[in-house]
């Protein structure tokens, strides 16, 4: 029969398990978001800079200047860019995910050091331990369930967990290496996310 001790150092390691999930997938929404907040932010800026352009060389220098019928030359090509990019925004919804990864990046990172502060500072009983992993533990699985409308790719979670094995010096149980660098190799678990692989 387990001691109290053995039970609160099981739950301990499911505590840092906890952590090591959470800060990996934190690290996958945060790079979401960079990546959506720039394409939300150049598609922002091309519909203010290409009619402020045409309008300014108007101004400058005339409705009828060969100035103006090139800036107008120059802005049909990046308006038609400018429509079709807006169009893929608008089908592939990229001002929610980039709402969503800013929120799940933040929340990971609550729940990443929630998680650590318990398999550090432990309660000194294992209820009291149990009762506050069980909280985390459901905030986690809600944000997981909410995941699921967001899909994750398998080449974003190697990269994720690659990312959190080096932030908590532990060995992948694939290559049983401690990743020293975030250089993509041949493993199944960390590895396996150059261009050629994702999928």
């Amino acid at each position: 029969m387990e001691t109290e001790q053995q039970k609160i150092d099981k739950l301990r390691q499911e505590c840092w398990n906890g952590a090591l999930h959470t800060f990996g997938k934190g690290y996958i929404f945060d790079n979401r978001s960079k990546k959506y907040g720039r394409w939300v932010n150049l598609l922002k800026a091309s519909g203010i800079v290409v009619p402020t352009a045409i309008g300014g060389t108007a101004l400058a220098y005339g409705y009828n200047s060969d100035y103006l019928a090139l800036a107008i030359s120059l802005a049909v090509p990046l308006t038609i860019a400018q429509l079709i990019i807006s169009v893929f925004a608008v089908v592939f919804k990229w001002d929610d995910e980039f709402a969503y990864s800013i929120e799940a990046s933040q929340q990971y990172s609550v729940l990443a050091d929630n998680f650590k502060k318990l398999g550090q500072f432990p309660p000194s009983t294992f209820d009291e331990l149990e009762k506050e992993y069980n909280i985390e533990n459901t905030k986690h699985k809600s944000r997981i369930e909410q995941d699921s409308k967001h899909y994750l790719k398998e080449w974003e979670l190697r990269k994720g967990m690659r990312y959190a094995l080096r932030e908590f010096k532990r060995e992948c149980y694939g290559c049983e290496e401690v990743p020293k660098s975030m250089k993509s190799t041949d493993c199944d678990i960390c590895g396996q996310f150059k261009w050629y692989n994702l999928k």
